[in-house]
């Protein structure tokens, strides 16, 4: 419908039977429930339509689940993913973040009264690699403490600095994708000495480099006109 059209019918005012509510007597089917409840959905993170039906057959196979999942379009450019087993949709959780022809897919997980009008999709979580730290701060608890100004801390890879190449710590977090991605930050020891740690973003989709956010390239960023 011409966007126009709807928006003179939501400037309409409301005839009485329309402000009733609808009583809903049925309970929740437990089936349903529990399908829900192994429910994912997700949107990519584009200014452009997508090829849904490519991005069906690449998630079915990069998650090699076949026919275990079902893929449901839900409206918005939302799609719904129904796994078979709590264990499937973890795994696609923790392996993420997953792209689309360079496109971040963004995820979330299902709760009683979502509806594809009022699910937001604000986080991704992200492996982060922490150049240039200390060797004496090459710790699980240093790891937290600088992945908990990078975003919400998920977890630290121990295997970063316990391997036979200890470069860089990896720390996993969920990033706000409406915020500039940080180049780094310094830090401040106890003897008051300043350093500088650069931060690498592993699998990192289309990115911004004026503004610095995901989701578009400079060519279409609303900043560029500002250069």
């Amino acid at each position: 419908m011409d966007p126009s059209i709807l928006s003179s019918l939501q400037n309409l005012q409301l005839t009485k039977e329309e402000e009733e509510a609808i009583p809903i007597s049925v309970s929740h089917c437990p089936g349903l429930l529990e399908e829900c409840s192994l429910s994912l959905f997700g949107r990519l993170l584009a200014d452009w339509q997508q090829n849904q039906r490519a991005l069906k057959n690449t998630l079915r196979s990069a998650w090699k689940m076949g026919s275990d999942m079902r893929i449901v379009e839900v409206g918005n450019n939302i799609l719904q993913f129904k796994f078979s087993s709590k264990f499937q949709m973890e795994w696609v959780e923790r392996c993420g973040p997953w792209c689309f022809d360079n496109n971040l897919l963004l995820l979330c997980r299902w709760k009683k009264g979502l509806t594809s009008t009022n699910i937001s999709f604000t986080h991704s979580p992200f492996w982060v690699q922490i150049w240039g730290l200390p060797f004496e701060h090459m710790s699980l608890d240093v790891g937290k403490e600088i992945g908990s100004k990078l975003g919400t801390f998920l977890e630290v890879d121990r295997r970063s600095w316990q391997s036979d190449q200890a470069k860089f710590m990896r720390v996993r977090v969920e990033l706000e994708i409406d915020k500039p991605l940080r180049r780094g930050a310094y830090i401040v020891s106890s003897e008051e000495e300043r350093l500088w740690l650069t931060f690498k973003y592993e699998r990192l989709p289309t990115v911004c480099f004026i503004c610095g956010k995901l989701g578009h390239d400079k060519k279409h960023c609303p900043a560029a006109r500002d250069w």
